[in-house]
């Protein structure tokens, strides 16, 4: 069933679809939610947040204002680990606006994810802007293949070209340890 019709008729309150998108979703919800909160999760505190994201769902059912219902779990689901995080007091590194990496328990752990995440998003600048939405957007952001290739409205098969690509061109970089200059950049 598309999102589209499940948002209408979650807008009639109908509780029945309800079950059918936590049929659907909440695998999706319970990975967004577990790469969030990271090493402090265990199952019962997953299954806990993703049950607080569907019921966010059902409590502003008519305040909904877009289709892509994917999208509005997948937002919900990290802000809702965010929050528990800041309930736990768990530190968490912002990357971005939209991302969160929680924390190790070592400084050194620390450090090297720091790292890590540094020389990916240098890596992540070096290659096409085209390339580069379409591995976050499939990667971060968990968007299938086709749906990139609706939202960007190209060929669902060059979308699987420029993942290939763009992940082929992130690994030789980041195979020469992010030494950027042997690859003319």
């Amino acid at each position: 069933m598309e999102d589209k019709n499940i948002v209408r008729r979650l807008k009639k309150s109908d509780e029945k679809i309800l079950e059918v998108v936590i049929e659907k979703y909440n695998p999706y919800v319970s990975v967004v939610i577990a790469n969030q909160i990271g090493g402090f999760s265990d199952i019962e505190t997953i299954e806990e947040l993703a049950s607080d994201v569907f019921l966010a769902l059902w409590q502003n059912r008519m305040s909904l204002s877009t289709y892509h219902l994917r999208g509005w779990l997948g937002t919900t689901s990290r802000n809702k680990a965010k929050s528990f995080l800041r309930k736990k007091k768990l530190s968490y590194e912002p990357l971005d606006d939209n991302s969160t990496i929680v924390s190790a328990d070592t400084p050194f752990s620390s450090l090297e994810k720091s790292e890590r995440s540094c020389l990916l998003k240098r890596a992540l600048l070096k290659i096409s802007s085209d390339d580069r939405e379409i591995i976050i957007r499939h990667y971060y952001y968990n968007q299938t293949v086709n749906q990139i290739s609706d939202d960007m409205k190209i060929n669902a098969q060059t979308v699987k070209s420029k993942l290939l690509r763009g992940r082929n061109k992130l690994k030789e970089i980041l195979e020469r340890g992010g030494d950027l200059s042997e690859l003319g950049y």
